[in-house]
């Protein structure tokens, strides 16, 4: 299903199910032909198993754009879904989007797009979604987890980088400050 639109209430399980959504349009993207060879153009000048360089690489590809993927060469800018609903659109799709000029999207198609192109080359991604107090369970962000390294890597990290493209102070590994969160990793096919 390349397009979704659900409306949501604001209780914990419209949001837990929005989450596992996004997961569902993840695991798709990452064994789709078109995310595959994304990934791969985005990530062609990265040394063989440099970890970093290929997040890094994404990361900046889905933020600020290139070159290697027609239509993403200005990044995916975002844009917000109307007030009442939410659209959930695949990774395939949003290239598709973008390389006919429509290259926006809301935190979930940012978090849709980045977790499918690490997950397309190898990386455990998941799907966090945040909300600012940590004694609700109430969600207004989303964004992509990539556990790291894939092996053995040339940083030292908890094992869990975020990857918020969405987010104009955001650099790889940076995530929101302390508060409510929910994680939904893609387990492997």
């Amino acid at each position: 299903m390349p397009f979704s639109r659900f409306d949501l209430g604001n209780t914990a399980s419209s949001q837990a199910k929005a989450l596992q959504k996004i997961a569902e349009l993840i695991a798709k993207g990452a064994s789709e032909p078109a995310i595959v060879r994304a990934a791969r153009a985005i990530t062609r000048d990265c040394d063989a198993r440099d970890d970093r360089c290929e997040l890094e690489a994404i990361y900046d590809a889905v933020k600020h754009g290139t070159e290697a993927v027609p239509g993403l060469e200005r990044g995916l800018r975002y844009v917000a879904d109307p007030r009442t609903s939410d659209y959930y659109v695949g990774a395939a799709r949003i290239l598709t989007e973008c390389a006919g000029g429509a290259c926006s999207g809301d935190c979930d198609e940012h978090t849709v797009l980045t977790a499918s192109l690490c997950a397309a080359i190898g990386f455990k991604v998941g799907a966090r979604a945040w909300g600012p107090d940590p004694k609700r369970k109430a969600f207004e962000h989303v964004y992509c987890v990539v556990a790291g390294p894939k092996k053995r890597g040339p940083w030292k990290a908890d094992g869990m980088l975020g990857m918020d493209t969405s987010t104009e102070q955001a650099s790889v590994g940076w995530q929101p400050p302390r508060g409510s969160v929910l994680t939904y990793w893609i387990e492997d096919g």
